[in-house]
């Protein structure tokens, strides 16, 4: 990185710099023009200096150069000769010509202002890019040093008014300067006395208030340091939450952060004290100026020293000088602060043993596959004390020859499984792959060719599919696509000028290399592999429980329905129907909420949002208009006050009220108020959020589920009354939003499971519910909708973190990805710790039949988490205390111990 920010600023924004110095100085001109332009208005027209005669007139805008006297003859030359003007003339024509002179003074600055600010931002754009690219070249120790929350604080908060002083560093000093100059020429101009003491003030605030302003830039330091430590704080507490709550320790994390706040309430505070002390400091002495300039001013202009125009005028010139000298002294706290803050960013980012970017360079074309394997010679690698975690091992590790990795855990298998990975730098020693140094492959061939598989990855945001897949994603199919809307065009000029990637994010991006060029292969190919790691139970369930997508629902829709059918006659064949309760428009659903057969339908949105509109919006008008909404009111009362009764005296912490759905617990205590308010005195409900908060309570009753015995045949009758006026009358909106259940027709809205059962499954055995299942699944595959549940199940989201799955799914989604890279070598770092030892021996012999049977035979180092089958690999090895101990060919009828826990 530069080692200065002026440096790194006149880098890429030298043109750009020059051309706004050179637009500062012809701003100059006007500039100056308009602070004589008061002059000659007050001493001509206004005064009638020069148009003391009947019809007199006044030569204005005369041009002419002194001549030196020894030249003989005139003692000037006419460039311009002046236009004569009448006294009303002259008033209107210098009155518009200053006019003129403010809208082009004030067209310069909007100018240079819009360029600044683009400058600037794109200066921002680059800034941030460079950090993160640089974080991707960081070597992988650096990251067990450094809180995640504190570099993206770093590249989010603390480079932004780096950004925003960026288009200022060069041309505001100047621009400002030249405005503060030029008014005080003019001053002095007018009067040497007068320009004396502006001169004087000037020069007082000029030196005093940047010396006083010192001390903020000290205390912004420290605000910027405490902040910063405050946003790794925070961070952390995201991420050891589960710790947090299993060991009751949020109090003393409270008590931590409240430390941090205090320090950083203290140092802002001071900030505030000091930088309001200098303000009014600074604005006193801009005030008392002009007292200055009236006092003596007025004694000069009564004195005759000084005509009553000059005055005006270096009052108008004196006014325009605190702004920009303001601006000046900000700016210069300003340069000071930023090169306070690039330099503690740059420190953060500019470290030993970045990769090269070579390493990374986008390569379009697919890799040849490895013609060698690993070979390890003396290889010792240390942790960051210093201490040795392997020491002086020799190892070769042929291409297509499955090895296995067995020794006490934290004895040496993970740290070789890991440098073999590339993510355990040698303190000595040498790996080759394929007859090169592993470190001088690009990661277009280790990220291609190479596959790992550890016990806890991490998952951004996504979906199923786009984790399965991001192993994939090296490089889109097009190299650069022509611009179809001048949006696009726009970002990319803009990526161009700026620096950043002209790679489209949101090209296809997925090398199908390893997969098939048939979206249809494609898929199957993801089937098996999902299979392999015996997922297919999760992707089932996955898939039924969401949504199909947009996409897909014309071409499957038609035959969920027929699917829906089928499933019904196999129901009715062994007398299973009565065990769901189907959509029926005409029937009441006993196990459904109030709110569900209300509706009669599915949300688009979430389902609180969704229940909301329909409380403020139609459904409100139809209970209203069928008095239901009094019966819900009173029913919504007699749960709360059965709830209250119930959970009134326990925290809103308590695992029992966490178990109940009808209310969470943070409502407790508002349903105690309304309680309290209504249940003793037997007055309803008066106030809209009361009678709001109560019907949203009935309406997520479900009778066999909480068995109150608020349900009986006329309240049924009268939901299912009130169901056919809400479909008649419901409006646009509600319509949009919700998806009404027809017995013909497919609901996008609803899940795979509703649409193709079209009811509840009630008061099943588990048996019978097994059953059920096993017709569901053969009801999917007589009309061939595997393939749409498995797409649907793709389309899962994970959540932050992969959240939504458990240890041993994100696991199993891990050995799953580094298959579909169909890789010449896998290396397995305890990649299945949280599964038993019979799946996990299950999951390998899947993966290993599947890479035969596919002809993509790979080479792999397993280093296992229980006893392994030695039949499965061809070579074991052991390390205890960071030394290779054995290593000998695998025994066919041996079981090997990994000498390390089980699951985990």
């Amino acid at each position: 990185m530069a080692t200065s920010l002026y440096r790194y600023i006149w880098r890429h924004t030298r043109r750009e710099q020059i051309w706004m110095l050179v637009v500062v100085v012809v701003s100059v001109i006007p500039f100056f023009l308009s602070l004589n332009l008061p002059k000659l208005i007050i001493n001509g027209p206004i005064q009638g200096e020069g148009f003391e005669g009947a019809g007199a007139t006044v030569d204005y805008f005369r041009l002419t150069i002194p001549l030196p006297g020894f030249l003989g003859g005139s003692d000037h030359l006419v460039l311009l000769d002046g236009t004569p003007f009448e006294r009303m003339e002259a008033l209107f024509v210098l009155s518009s010509l200053f006019l003129l002179f403010v809208v082009v003074n004030g067209a310069f600055k909007f100018y240079l202002n819009t360029y600044k600010g683009r400058l600037g931002e794109r200066m921002l754009r680059r800034m941030r890019y460079e950090m993160v690219d640089r974080v991707l070249r960081f070597p992988i120790r650096q990251f067990r040093r450094i809180r995640p929350a504190e570099v993206a604080s770093m590249i989010k908060d603390e480079l932004e008014p780096i950004g925003g002083f960026i288009g200022d560093a060069f041309v505001q000093p100047l621009y400002l300067s030249s405005q503060i100059l030029t008014a005080m020429i003019f001053i002095f101009l007018q009067s040497w006395t007068l320009g004396a003491v502006a001169f004087a003030v000037t020069a007082f605030q000029a030196i005093l208030i940047p010396r006083m302003r010192r001390r903020l830039l000290i205390l912004g330091r420290e605000r910027q340091l405490t902040a910063r430590r405050l946003a790794g704080s925070v961070g952390e507490i995201i991420e050891s939450m589960p710790t947090i709550r299993t060991n009751d320790t949020s109090n003393i994390v409270r008590a931590r952060i409240s430390e941090q706040l205090g320090r950083i309430f203290l140092i802002r505070f001071d900030i505030y004290q000091w930088k309001f002390f200098v303000k009014f400091l600074n604005n006193f002495l801009s005030q008392a100026t002009p007292f200055i300039f009236y006092m003596f001013g007025g004694y000069f202009a009564i004195r005759g020293q000084i005509d009553i125009g000059e005055l005006v005028a270096v009052i108008a010139a004196y006014r325009e000088l605190p702004a920009p000298l303001k601006d000046l002294i900000d700016w210069d706290l300003m340069r000071l602060d930023v090169d306070v803050k690039y330099d503690q960013v740059a420190q953060q980012f500019d470290i030993d043993g970045l990769l090269d970017p070579a390493t990374q360079a986008p390569i379009a074309a697919s890799s040849e596959r490895l013609d060698g394997g690993f070979q390890l010679i003396e290889a010792t690698i240390r942790d960051d004390t210093g201490a040795a975690l392997v020491s002086g091992v020799s190892l070769d590790l042929p291409l297509h020859q499955r090895l296995a990795a067995v020794g006490p855990l934290g004895d040496g298998a993970e740290v070789v499984a890991e440098a073999l990975a590339g993510l355990a730098p040698l303190a000595s020693g040498l790996i080759n792959l394929s007859g090169r140094p592993l470190g001088a492959w690009p990661e277009s061939v280790t990220g291609r060719r190479l596959a790992y598989a550890e016990p806890a990855s991490y998952y951004p945001r996504s979906n199923l599919r786009e984790a399965l897949l991001y192993p994939l994603m090296h490089h889109p199919l097009h190299d650069a696509r022509p611009a179809t809307t001048r949006s696009e065009s726009r970002m990319r000029t803009e990526a161009l000028q700026s620096g950043n990637s002209l790679l489209d994010p949101n090209d296809d991006w997925i090398d199908r290399s390893a997969l098939s060029p048939e979206p249809d292969e494609e898929i199957a190919r993801i089937e098996q592999i999902l299979v392999a790691v015996e997922l297919r139970r999760d992707l089932t369930r996955f898939g039924l429980s969401s949504r199909v997508p947009e996409w897909l629902t014309a071409k499957a829709g038609p035959r969920i329905v027929l699917a829906r059918k089928h499933l019904a006659a196999r129901l009715r064949e062994e007398k299973l129907d009565s065990m769901v309760e189907r959509f029926d428009p005409g029937a009441f659903l006993d196990h459904a909420t109030l709110m569900e057969n209300l509706v009669f339908g599915a949300a688009r949105q979430d389902e609180i949002a969704a229940t909301r509109l329909l409380i403020r919006s139609d459904a409100r008008r139809v209970l209203e208009r069928l008095g239901l909404d009094r019966t819900l009111v009173e029913m919504g009362l007699k749960i709360a006050m059965t709830l209250v009764e119930l959970f009134g005296e326990i925290g809103a912490d308590d695992p029992m009220l966490r178990r109940m759905d009808i209310i969470s617990p943070d409502e407790i205590d508002f349903y105690r108020q309304i309680v309290v308010r209504l249940g003793s005195s037997g007055r309803t409900a008066e106030s809209d959020e009361d009678r709001g908060a109560l019907i949203r309570l009935a309406l997520s009753y479900v009778e066999p589920r909480y068995r109150l015995g608020l349900v009986d045949d006329t309240l049924r009758a009268r939901v299912i009354e009130a169901r056919t006026l809400f479909h008649e009358t419901a409006s646009q909106m509600v319509r949009e939003g919700v998806e009404f259940h027809e017995p013909d027709r497919f609901n996008p809205a609803a899940t795979l499971k509703d649409n193709i059962v079209f009811g509840r499954v009630a008061n099943a055995t588990p048996k019978t519910s097994a059953r059920i299942d096993e017709l569901l699944d053969a009801s999917i595959d007589a009309y061939d909708l595997g393939p749409v549940v498995l797409r649907t199940a793709l389309e899962y989201d994970l959540g932050a973190g992969a959240k939504r799955l458990s240890l041993g799914q994100q696991q199993k989604v891990t050995l799953a990805r580094a298959m579909l890279k169909a890789p010449d070598y896998l290396v397995a770092n305890r990649c299945l710790s949280a599964l038993d030892a019979d799946t996990q021996a299950r999951i390998l012999r899947s993966v290993l039949q599947l890479a035969r049977d596919a002809g993509r035979p790979f080479g792999m180092y397993w280093v296992p988490s229980a006893p392994i089958e030695t039949e499965l690999f061809d070579r074991i090895v052991r390390f205890e205390r960071g030394q290779l101990t054995s290593d000998s060919l695998a025994d066919r009828s041996e079981l090997v111990l990994s000498s390390s826990p089980g699951p985990q």
